[in-house]
């Protein structure tokens, strides 16, 4: 059965140098040190520094007639850089990054894209809930997650897999129309119960296999058969209150 596309996952992290250009260009490590001699400004460039006695630095750099504030650690790498042009802002910590507001919130505003990117894990966790949305105009979905709950909305669900494994010990479906298209199914039950006010099944062929009992009760039933009906049993019975009426051109007993 054809599967829709699946979209294309990222394998590769963003190359690091190009993640920020002209950090390393910028940076005025001691002398001495090897990242020093491979960081020393350009040509162009004319640093004002600020050396703290631990070896960090600070200085501001003029390239392209722009004027860059770089922050760097006493071994020379760049923590944090900003273009006063532009308006933008680079942070690098090379051992780990935390943020943290003890006391309030934390908000990230973006007024484009907000792109995460791990080679581990990417882990979201909360004690209340945690949501997921996307709206334009009238139209949004969402996705939330509470302690013992998750709640997809939205217009349309789709998942896209080539194996699925959904493991609920109690469900329920209420729609106005389902279709199912499968090449093979197999179905375990201890115990079905249906209730429809109308089933139609149209099959090539229908082969159903009872070890005990089947029973079938109805208000009326009609066996519509172009060919022929064979009814085979060790004991066959036949009962009605009324009239029992048998008609064919022949009829042959015993």
């Amino acid at each position: 059965m054809p599967t829709a596309a699946q979209p294309a996952l990222p394998v590769d992290p963003p190359p690091a140098e190009a993640a920020r250009p002209a950090a390393r260009r910028d940076a005025p490590p001691p002398p001495a040190s090897p990242a020093a001699r491979r960081d020393d400004p350009g040509p162009e460039e004319r640093p004002l520094r600020i050396v703290a006695r631990a070896g960090a630095s600070a200085s501001i750099v003029e390239r392209d007639g722009h004027e860059v504030v770089a922050v760097h650690d006493p071994a020379g790498r760049l923590l944090f850089e900003y273009d006063a042009a532009t308006g933008r802002g680079s942070l690098v910590a090379a051992g780990g990054l935390s943020l943290a507001a003890p006391g309030g919130d934390i908000e990230l505003v973006a007024g484009g894209a907000i792109r995460c990117w791990a080679a581990g894990e990417v882990a979201i966790a909360s004690r209340s809930g945690a949501s997921l949305g996307a709206r334009a105009g009238e139209r949004g979905a969402t996705v939330r997650v509470a302690p013992g709950r998750v709640t997809v909305a939205g217009e349309a669900l789709a998942a896209v897999a080539a194996r699925g494994d959904v493991r609920i010990d109690e469900a329920r479906y209420e729609g106005r129309a389902l279709t199912a298209v499968l090449e093979r199914a197999h179905a375990t039950v201890g115990k079905l119960e249906s209730i429809a006010g109308r089933v139609i099944a149209r099959a090539e062929d229908l082969f159903q296999e009872v070890r005990a009992l089947h029973q079938l009760r109805a208000g009326r039933v009609r066996a519509l058969v172009e060919d022929v009906i064979e009814l085979r049993g060790r004991e066959v019975e036949v009962k009605a209150r009324e009239d029992v009426s048998i008609d064919g051109e022949r009829i042959n007993l015993g």
